[in-house]
């Protein structure tokens, strides 16, 4: 019996010490926890791209290592030259209708119409053009940072300007 009540004890006390260590897990997740509700979305000039892009990180740091998330809302009538970014990403079109396509020439007859839900996988170092028509376009992007933009043609990129 003695046994017993001394394994039952023991059994007890890391029983506790699991619980306590998980609550302190779940308390580091909670402080991790992000919420951005559309009235938190804070818009800034995104200068890698033509003027008039604009850009809101909504997780992470896309310089940094790590995940992230971001907001990139672009003009009507926007062209984006021919890019391509150096990490894979996920793109899902939020507002208007996104028009791009893939290729080391920027050829408006081969774009193609990415509607309000689209999801589509980019992955890295792929050249790519795209464009806006008569709408604002906001599409949203996860990925594992350090991202970034490079121009096929550096006359394009705007931070030489």
């Amino acid at each position: 019996m003695m046994i017993s009540k001394a394994l039952t004890g023991s059994m007890l006390l890391i029983l506790g010490s699991l619980c306590a260590s998980e609550g302190t897990r779940a308390q580091e997740r909670a402080v991790a926890y992000v919420r951005v509700a559309p009235a938190d979305i804070k818009w800034n000039p995104l200068p890698s791209m033509p003027k008039g892009a604009q850009i809101a990180v909504l997780h992470g740091q896309p310089g940094k290592p790590g995940l992230f998330t971001l907001r990139i809302k672009l003009p009507a009538r926007f062209k984006l030259p021919v890019h391509s970014h150096p990490d894979e990403r996920i793109r899902t079109i939020i507002s208007g209708t996104y028009y791009s396509a893939l290729g080391e020439k920027a050829d408006p007859e081969r774009l193609i119409a990415f509607p309000v839900g689209t999801f589509s996988h980019v992955p890295p170092q792929l050249w790519q053009f795209a464009e806006t028509r008569d709408e604002e376009v906001i599409f949203e992007i996860t990925g594992i940072g350090p991202t970034g933009i490079d121009y096929l043609h550096p006359a394009d990129d705007p931070r030489r300007k």
